[in-house]
């Protein structure tokens, strides 16, 4: 009688201790964990998207507007915002197109001004000091001038993303 109450109990702790495991592990990948988890799945999509844009923008935007023209067919939008969206990708498109249109050396002036407005919205809302800004230019500069236009520019400005970027 002793031995089949040790032995009951024994199997009594050991399913008690392996609930406790399952318990654990399951707990693991909820969402009970502020949607860590599914926001880490987003900023990868997020992150993917980008790179797609950036790797053919033109081709990616095309893309765009033929997935808004299925989703008005499958009637989970209306005509009213397809139409605004799909407006909005031939207005991208089009800066696009001139954008390309335009020489190497118009195209760095064009970009450098842009990025040059960036910074110096930056400095104005204290996100950056000055010499930070200046710092940046100066690389970015750098940066530009060997580019050769052909395609994407990849600039390395990762240093800026650790300084309160949005």
């Amino acid at each position: 009688m002793k031995k089949i109450k040790v032995l009951v109990a024994i199997a009594f702790l050991i399913s008690i201790l392996s609930s406790n495991v399952f318990a654990v592990k399951s707990d693991i990948g909820s969402k009970s964990q502020d949607g860590a988890v599914d926001q880490h799945k987003e900023e990868i999509k997020d992150r993917d998207k980008c790179h797609k844009c950036r790797k053919d923008p033109i081709k990616y935007l095309e893309d765009k507007k033929q997935r808004i023209e299925e989703d008005l067919k499958e009637g989970r939008i209306s005509k009213e915002e397809a139409d605004e969206k799909i407006k909005e990708i031939d207005q991208r498109l089009q800066k696009i197109k001139e954008f390309n249109s335009l020489s190497l050396p118009e195209k760095k002036e064009k970009i450098y001004s842009r990025f040059q407005k960036h910074i110096d919205k930056k400095v104005s809302e204290g996100k950056l000091t000055k010499e930070e800004g200046q710092k940046f230019l100066t690389e970015f500069k750098e940066e530009l001038d060997k580019w050769d236009g052909k395609d994407f520019p990849k600039f390395k400005m990762d240093k800026m993303k650790n300084k309160k970027h949005d």
